[in-house]
């Protein structure tokens, strides 16, 4: 059996799952840590420069005279602004020449609006602390610090976080794939043993069977359902031994016969065959010929493509049918039978497959002629009781029973087969001189 690619065994396709589930679960969850910790990050920030812009505006007189001095990362603007304009009243060199424009776009105040008194911008890599002190109310004047605080540190950190996260996401995630493989291989060591077990086990009569682990999971499971298909496929080589055997006995008799008349004549000097002769061998072909469809029923049994045909009519109806077709092949065994009938009349009609339904007995009968004592008469038995239906049928055994079993094997087969067919059925006991066959007939 050829060595399955690791890439499509179930190891893999078990970390592989387990890979793609841990990993969308870690993202997840450390998705949210991140913006978590980005939203601190940034608001800590923000936090810092907002109590250094209001500590620095706090430095500012009324009349703008006094200009605080300033830490080297803290450039500033000045502004002054009433309703209707701002106006700049000092900037830091260092400051950025692009928030002027921007801070007058935003800078217009109304008389109808209250601003806000801290805000913060974002432009490029920095952050614009603009915090605000009213002046007057009634014309509306303030003054508008804004302090420029370089944010590259801060969301390079943040970048710094968010590659560590995803770094660390993959590495646990290809850790619980390795970690997956490992224990699917340890946890699947039994399947495997139990796959190169089941490579030895050969088609018998007599087939090994594969170990059962007391650990009571899927794999023990597994086992004991293959175990149980080993049995069947045992009861199956069986009886198709069985089958062969039967066949060739059956099969052995009446070629027997016709090879010996044929021979006889051929080394006789009689050159016409006589009436007798062609009778015997007519005999003999009708009995291959019953053989041949017994065959085929068999084989319509096993592959489960007899056809039923189904209709209401009585029992004892068929039962005389029956015996007076078969009244010329029984004669000849000199058989005396007693039909009993213990039932009312309303109970006796069955549905089932007449045609199919008189085979059997048929085959029955024919059995009973060859293999049964003619010195006893055959019983044959209808009755009810409790809606139930049944047939018995009763008689001595003329030989022992082994060869009881080798004649009557496939006949009885089939008859069981069939009735069991119509779910009906089909019961026999033995002993060394009689044997009896029951058939059930549920409603």
């Amino acid at each position: 059996m050829p060595q399955i690619q690791f890439f499509k065994s179930i190891r893999f396709k078990i970390a592989a799952a387990f890979f793609v589930v841990f990993l969308g679960i870690s993202l997840a969850f450390n998705y949210s840590l991140f913006q978590s910790i980005r939203n601190s990050l940034i608001n800590a920030f923000q936090n810092g420069g907002k109590i250094e812009a209001l500590s620095i505006l706090n430095g500012v007189d009324d009349e703008l005279t006094q200009i605080p001095v300033t830490q080297e990362d803290q450039p500033i603007q000045l502004w002054f602004g009433n309703m209707f304009e701002s106006q700049m009243v000092y900037e830091r060199p260092d400051f950025p020449e692009i928030f002027s424009s921007v801070f007058v776009e935003i800078e217009q105040p109304t008389s109808d609006e209250r601003v806000s008194l801290m805000e913060f911008i974002k432009i490029d890599s920095f952050t614009y602390c603009i915090a605000r002190r009213p002046l007057d109310e009634s014309t509306g004047a303030q003054i508008s610090l804004v302090l420029a605080k370089n944010n590259q540190v801060v969301y390079n950190e943040i970048s710094a976080l968010k590659s560590r996260l995803i770094f660390a996401n993959l590495g646990a995630a290809l850790i619980a794939f390795i970690a997956a493989v490992l224990i699917a291989h340890f946890t699947l060591a039994p399947l495997h043993k139990l796959i190169a077990k089941a490579q030895s086990v050969k088609a018998s009569p007599q087939m090994d069977r594969l170990p059962v682990s007391s650990a009571n999971d899927e794999i023990t499971q597994l086992s004991a359902t293959m175990n149980e298909m080993i049995s069947r496929i045992e009861t199956s080589i069986r009886s198709q031994n069985q089958f062969f055997a039967m066949a060739a006995h059956e099969l052995r008799t009446p070629l027997a016969n016709m090879q010996s008349e044929l021979e006889y004549r051929m080394g006789s000097s009689e050159k016409e065959l006589s009436q007798d002769i062609l009778t015997s061998l007519r005999e003999e072909v009708i009995r291959l010929k019953n053989i041949v469809q017994d065959f085929l029923l068999m084989s319509q049994l096993k592959s489960e493509t007899l056809v039923l045909r189904k209709s209401d009519f009585r029992l004892d109806d068929l039962i005389y049918d029956m015996l007076e077709r078969m009244r010329p092949t029984l004669s000849t065994k000199n058989l005396d039978i007693k039909l009993s009938i213990n039932a009312n009349p309303e109970e006796l009609t069955i549905n089932a497959d007449r045609e199919k339904l008189e085979g059997v007995l048929v085959n029955l009968f024919d059995n009973i002629r060859k293999y049964g004592a003619s010195k006893q008469p055959v019983s044959v038995e209808i009755s009810e009781q409790n809606e139930v239906l049944s047939l018995h049928i009763q008689n001595g055994i003329a030989e022992n029973i082994d060869s009881l079993q080798k004649g009557m094997g496939l006949g009885l087969q089939i008859a069981k087969q069939v009735i069991e067919k119509h779910n009906y059925q089909f019961l026999l006991s033995k002993s060394k001189t009689n044997f009896t066959i029951e058939i059930v007939f549920t409603r």
